[in-house]
């Protein structure tokens, strides 16, 4: 009981963070000049998975596979045993004697082929010159980011059991927060006028700002 209403309570001061951090993140976006190539190559990406999942197919397979094997991975991590896999276009699950907060949330917060992109791209920087493969892989990162953000948003409006099991009031916020934090720091790599730190600390301040003046009316 005690830990359902710390969740509650950790969701509701979440929700004025992801409002402030929403506002942040967009006047970042909009001081961002001109495109470089990469830049360009970056949101050609997020344009084709968009025009992808409108016009031609949701991928919901590979969404699935991505997000039930992120639940793995990470029970993995925190030393846990896997004992079914399950996936198909229409649901997924994962058996393991690891369940838990972090176990569940981590697939609608970790971009899974974001990172497979990149770790390929560093594997092969290794033992080859990437600069050619630059635009691709940038190209790659949009896309892959905006598979990510748009199959996690259609999702979350069902009913998830992850959701459910850790309370609607404390995962949605922390979801949404550890989503645009993720596209934050991707853009602020990408984009030199887009500053991580700024939105950071512009969030903090508006954030502090509001439970300032909330606690001196309350109790001053």
């Amino acid at each position: 009981m005690i830990k359902k209403t710390l969740k509650i309570v950790v969701g509701l001061f979440l929700i004025p963070v992801d409002i402030f951090l929403v506002v942040s993140f967009c006047k970042e976006i909009t001081a961002i000049p001109m495109l470089s190539a990469a830049q360009a190559m970056f949101l050609y990406g997020i344009a084709a998975y968009v025009m992808l999942h409108i016009f031609v197919i949701k991928p919901d397979f590979l969404y699935v596979f991505g997000h039930e094997s992120t639940h793995a991975l990470t029970a993995k991590l925190f030393g846990g045993k896997i004992f079914d896999f399950k996936v198909s276009s229409k649901g997924g699950s994962v058996k393991t004697d690891k369940a838990n907060t972090t176990v569940a949330l981590t697939p609608y917060m970790i971009p899974f082929y974001t990172i497979i992109v990149f770790l390929i791209y560093l594997g092969i920087s290794f033992f080859r010159d990437v600069k050619p493969f630059t635009g691709y892989f940038i190209f790659a990162l949009g896309m892959t980011l905006a598979f990510h953000l748009i199959q996690t948003a259609e999702h979350l409006k069902q009913k998830q059991s992850d959701l459910v099991k850790s309370g609607y009031v404390f995962s949605m916020p922390l979801v949404i927060f550890v989503n645009i934090a993720v596209t934050a720091a991707i853009l602020s790599f990408l984009f030199m006028e887009f500053s991580f730190k700024g939105m950071v600390l512009s969030t903090f301040d508006q954030t502090r700002d509001l439970y300032v003046r909330v606690w001196q009316q309350l109790f001053m």
